[in-house]
């Protein structure tokens, strides 16, 4: 009798790690992404998620046979909404130290230099990196690091004008309602372009911190099989050539944006 139990608990056991052996076997819950509209990297198209982030997880997931489920909203709210979300990923997310303890981290999906941009037209404005740009109104994206850049640059709350969309930024700079953008140059050039501005007269004026490096932030609650699995995949993407093809596929910057 006694075998036969320990026979039975044997069988079970392996059986189990058999299971887990298999991609997304081992998964009883899904994967939920949490996203903001930036394009090229991740944006909604007729009902649709879109951008090189969008591809690369739904490449990871195939390959891994993980569930995915994603939702494109604020970004603001996208970090409330993953935080109670224990099997969820954000995307993209910049990896700066006051993040760094919060999340567990999977890439870089790119270098993401994080920058201030005028018009080019705006020949009257001068930014000196030495002294805060005092009178000048600089948007930036509520709960990106850029804000806590622009603090610590000496720039006073005052100036900053955080909005919940990067496309809402980029339209208040081309309405001459901003004097400065704070941000990402990739994906401002894509929103200039998609509401029909030009994008090549956006300009690099300075560089706030260059390559923090853009990531899949994980909830730390996240299963650790699931992790597992999706870091497989990304470095097997990152290995064979395939990431650096999606870069060279979707990065392509519609306009000049040097100084």
């Amino acid at each position: 009798m006694q075998h036969t139990r320990c026979l039975k608990q044997c069988l079970i056991s392996w059986a189990f790690c058999a299971l887990a052996g298999l991609p997304g076997a081992a998964f009883a819950h899904e994967l939920v992404g949490f996203s903001e509209d930036l394009p090229p990297f991740a944006y909604v198209e007729n009902a649709e998620h879109r951008g090189m982030a969008n591809e690369l997880l739904d490449r990871i997931a195939q390959r891994q046979g993980l569930a995915l489920k994603r939702f494109n909203m604020p970004w603001a709210r996208s970090i409330r909404d993953a935080a109670n979300e224990p099997n969820s990923v954000l995307y993209m997310t910049v990896r700066t130290p006051e993040r760094e303890p919060h999340y567990l981290w999977i890439g870089p999906i790119d270098a993401c230099d994080i920058v201030l941009m005028k018009l080019r037209r705006r020949t009257d404005l001068r930014f000196d990196p030495q002294h805060a740009a005092a009178g000048l109104q600089i948007g930036a994206g509520r709960g990106a690091p850029s804000v806590q850049l622009l603090r610590d640059a000496g720039v006073p709350d005052s100036d900053i004008y955080q909005t919940s969309r990067s496309e809402i930024g980029v339209r208040m700079l081309y309405a001459d309602r901003l004097d400065l953008l704070a941000g990402l140059t990739l994906p401002s050039a894509f929103q200039a372009q998609r509401n029909g501005y030009d994008p090549s007269e956006l300009q690099v004026v300075h560089v706030l911190k260059p390559g923090f490096g853009c990531y899949f932030a994980f909830n730390p609650k996240v299963d650790p099989l699931l992790l597992a699995q999706f870091r497989k995949g990304f470095e097997e993407m990152r290995s064979s050539g395939e990431l650096q093809m999606l870069r060279d596929m979707y990065l392509r910057n519609p306009g000049q944006l040097q100084r």
